[in-house]
């Protein structure tokens, strides 16, 4: 059929160079027969809707490979190197994932790829990462080098999510280098998950509003150009509806320019706070499914950002038990498509792929076993096998065509059914999208949520599409339906293709004129005895490989044919020891080649002499962190007390930070690191002195920093916590005495000293000059063991003005179930035009925009709000902000802590 322009992956895994078995056409014909009859004998007619496909003008290129997942297995019994994890992406085929995930992802240490006990200590909820520092803590590290050649055998790519809650620039720029130096290509840096629900309404601290949250995002990006100029930088700017943050980054962007030039989000569209009867859920799910992928919200966002910006999206799903099943599924199918109707739209990823393609033989309790006992347990021999639910089937069938095409053909569908919505709205209940394949079928998508079988007449420019297709499908034969099948038949020379009810549905044709390969890529180069190693992407369409390499110093180059269609690596023999070479490799078959690869350079020797940049030792334990190098396949750490009684060798594989465990505590000790590769190892780094001690604190946590009536800075924290994790729930872990050192700088992570010798938790700033900004952390010690290794959050000074006093003095409940909120204030005249009132923000778990109420009494010194039961959410918490704005002037708003409620 069609064709247009390259990128990505494999073959339709159920086609067959015959096109299909006559029994598979037989099996359709009894199939379609017996849905003919079902509908008759239940008096429904499928309704006649046609799908008319430009492919001359309105359409737009996409990513071969755009559609993934979030990737969150911190907590389940695999690993990247688990049989069954791998087992599980091979199935779904996904065109990235994510590292490391979601909210998992915050107190995770990219260095080591394990938790660490003081990034944990930094959260408020910190319990929430005890089973997750748990499981990989049995589990062994997760290693971006093992997700990347995991992602690499299929053609895949990662996204990275930059933990920039608890790591700081320099560990942000060292994972950059360690990219560069392994050839991991990363698709998109992202800047932490879900920021925006840190914030002072819900009594965090890590950034003031979307402005100060842009401004600590800046280092790390910095970090990241240095290494990659031309890297893709996103800032996590929303959650469906919460806008706010996102205005607040736009003032970043007005005052000092963007210095991102992508844009993310999160999407729970249906998500609500309460439990709701399914018929609710499904009239959200309709409504929500379309104003979230509206082009008035992808308008919305170019208003607050830049228009044409290409929109990540490295969160999606439904959030509503009640419509877990063939509706989630139906809506994680149609999402994508919406999304990628809109030309902005570039990566999206579900959340998340073990939720989709889930174990499916539970071993977390041998896990815990294992953790409680300190005993070694290796997980990668538990076999699980892998079952998909209904989302990972839709996924699955819609990842044929979102991971196999590279042009989104404009495509109307008329005729469709329409579906309830909320507030006794009838919606759009069928929808479809055509994709160009880049392999040997083109393709349409459709969804149903209606529960009208649909008879649907394809057009091509206007010509009846009359061509054998093959369908995939998933239905339910009502919305409430769980666990259905895939089911696969031909359609063979139909104008006509039946689409059943609560349906998701791809659609294939076999195109009449093949096309060159994609573009390849080499995804692993390395230095082995007997020569370079080298792998690269698949491309099922290629019948052989031109491998070209370059003597970098000589300029000559040598081509190296490789043939076979699944031929993916090569031993480069003749290479030459202390020489450098530049690879490209370009794929080929009779129609034509792909573009090369681009380069991958490596030379063949030692590799060069690492440096350990820091160390950080907590009782019995010590992290390690070193600059990575360029040749290395891996590194080894000697630990070696300076008494001679305790030397060992660990090592710790492709990563830059190691933990080690079980060292001699109160005894002087070094540490030092080597790199090595095929060739040998490299010269050892200079030995850094330390020794563990019992003593040390875990570090405080959200430290604010709030200007006073006098022009000084209050700041307060929170003392470090026990019981996150089981050397935290030891007293002898914070010991006593704890005290606390305060750092100020003019730049967030570039701090001095500011006060020493700290006994409370709290001080008073009264050296600042006015109206200059500053950023405050501070850090626990004791006098025995030392400092914590690590800082929480940054402070950074909210405002006061010094002249009006303005506060919620009370919050009452009222006899209509609403609220009653009392404000006092002083030094406030209230001439001219007054808007006096209460910002209410409902700080649920996953919502965040404020909404006004004004003041229904005004006295001298005080006014009153009434806020009525019709406006709360049960179960919901909220923060209250007071605030007053005369003559049109900027509001003046109450400082935090802020008071609030929670609706009962």
């Amino acid at each position: 059929m069609r064709h247009f322009n390259p990128h990505n992956e494999t073959k339709h895994q159920a086609k067959t160079q015959t096109f299909i078995p006559k029994y598979c056409q037989m099996r359709f014909i009894i199939l379609f027969l017996f849905l003919i009859n079902t509908y008759s004998s239940i008096g429904q007619k499928p309704i006649a809707a046609t799908v008319h496909i430009n492919t001359q003008q309105g359409g737009h290129p996409i990513v071969v490979g755009s559609s993934g997942f979030n990737a969150r297995i911190g907590d389940k019994v695999w690993s990247y190197k688990h049989p069954d994890f791998i087992k599980a992406v091979k199935t779904l085929r996904p065109g990235w994932l994510r590292y490391w995930s979601g909210t998992a992802g915050d107190a995770f240490c990219m260095a080591t790829g394990q938790y660490d006990q003081e990034y944990i200590n930094m959260f408020d909820k910190g319990e929430a990462y005890d089973r997750l520092y748990q499981f990989v803590e049995v589990k062994g590290p997760h290693r971006l080098m093992d997700l990347y050649q995991l992602m690499g055998s299929i053609s895949g790519k990662i996204v990275i999510t930059v933990n920039a809650f608890t790591e700081t620039p320099e560990m942000t720029a060292e994972l950059a280098r360690f990219c560069k130096n392994n050839h991991i290509k990363v698709e998109a840096w992202q800047f932490c998950n879900e920021p925006y629900f840190y914030i002072p309404s819900r009594q965090r601290y890590w950034w003031n509003n979307g402005f100060d949250y842009a401004q600590k995002m800046k280092p790390h990006a910095d970090s990241i150009v240095k290494v990659f100029p031309e890297a893709r930088l996103a800032l996590n700017f929303t959650w469906d509806g919460i806008w706010d943050f996102m205005k607040e980054i736009n003032q970043y962007q007005k005052e000092r320019g963007a210095f991102w030039n992508t844009f993310s989000k999160h999407s729970y569209a249906p998500h609500t706070g309460k439990e709701e009867p399914f018929a609710d859920a499904y009239k959200r799910l309709n409504t929500k499914l379309l104003e979230v992928t509206s082009p008035k919200a992808m308008r919305d966002i170019e208003e607050w950002t830049q228009k044409g910006i290409p929109m990540l999206i490295t969160e999606f799903g439904v959030w509503n038990r009640p419509l877990n099943g063939i509706m989630s599924a139906v809506y994680n199918a149609e999402y994508t498509l919406r999304q990628l109707a809109h030309p902005n739209t570039w990566l999206i990823g579900s959340h998340e792929i073990s939720n989709k393609a889930k174990p499916k033989l539970n071993f977390n309790n041998q896990i815990a076993t294992a953790f409680e006992k300190n005993t070694p347990l290796s997980t990668t021999a538990l076999k699980t096998d892998i079952e998909l639910d209904d989302e990972g089937n839709a996924l699955k069938i819609l990842h044929e065509a979102t991971n196999n095409a590279d042009y989104i053909w404009e495509t109307t569908l008329k005729g469709g059914a329409k579906v309830e919505g909320l507030k006794n709205t009838q919606v759009e209940g069928v929808f479809g999208l055509a994709f160009q394949g880049i392999h040997d079928y083109d393709y349409l998508a459709l969804t149903n949520r209606s529960d009208k079988a649909h008879e649907i007449t394809v057009f091509f420019d206007d010509k009846k599409q009359t061509q054998t297709c093959i369908r995939t499908w998933i239905a339910g034969e009502q919305a409430e339906a769980k666990n259905v099948e895939i089911k696969t038949d031909v359609v063979k020379n139909t104008d006509k293709i039946l689409l059943p009810p609560f349906s998701s549905m791809l659609v294939s044709w076999e195109k009449n004129q093949k096309r060159p390969p994609q573009y390849s890529r080499i995804y692993k180069a390395e230095n082995r005895a007997d020569g370079i190693f080298l792998k690269w992407w698949i491309r099922p369409e290629a019948t052989d490989y031109d491998l070209k390499i370059t003597d970098t110093q000589t300029g000559k180059t040598t081509t190296h044919t490789i043939k076979g269609t699944a031929m993916d690596s090569f031993l480069f023999k003749n290479a030459q020891r202390n020489t450098t070479y530049q690879f490209t490799i370009t794929a080929k078959n009779s129609i034509g080649q792909s573009r090369a690869s681009d380069p991958v350079t490596l030379a063949t020797a030692l590799p060069q002499q690492p440096q350990i940049f820091k160390i950080a030792p907590r009782s019995n334990q010590l992290t390690v962190f070193w600059h990575s190098v360029a040749n290395a396949m891996g590194y080894k750490v000697t630990i070696q007390s300076e008494d001679k009684s305790f030397t060992k060798e660990y090592d710790a594989d492709n990563v830059f930070g190691y933990k080690i465990y079980d060292l001699p505590l109160n005894t002087p000790c070094r540490v030092s690191i080597l790199a090595y590769n095929g060739l040998g190892n490299s010269e050892t780094s200079p030995a850094i002195n330390f020794t563990c001690k019992k003593n040390i604190p875990l570090p405080p946590s959200n430290i604010s920093a709030i200007e006073n009536e006098k022009g000084g800075i209050d700041l307060t924290w929170n003392a470090p916590k026990q019981g996150n994790t089981v050397e935290a729930r030891n007293p002898d872990t914070i010991g006593k005495g704890v005290l606390y050192r305060l750092y100020r700088g003019e730049k967030p992570h570039d701090f001095t000293v500011l006060k020493d010798n700290i006994k409370a938790l709290s001080f008073t700033d009264e050296t600042v000059k006015a109206g200059k900004d500053y950023f405050y952390t501070v850090k626990s010690y004791t006098l025995e063991g030392g400092e914590c290794s690590f800082y929480p959050n940054i402070g950074t000074i909210i405002r006061n003005n010094t002249k009006i006093s303005l506060w919620v003095d009370a919050v009452d409940k009222n006899k209509e179930g609403g609220y009653d909120v009392t404000v006092r204030f002083k030094n406030m005249p209230l001439d001219g035009e007054s808007n006096l009132g209460i910002l209410l923000s409902d700080v649920s778990y996953l919502n965040g925009e404020e909404t006004l109420f004004k003041a229904t009494t005004i006295d001298k010194d005080f006014y009153t709000v009434k806020i009525p039961a019709s406006a709360l959410k049960n179960k919901a918490t909220y923060a209250l902000k007071a605030t007053i704005q005369t003559n049109g002037g900027t509001p003046v708003v109450s400082l935090p802590p802020h008071k609030g409620f929670k609706m009962q």
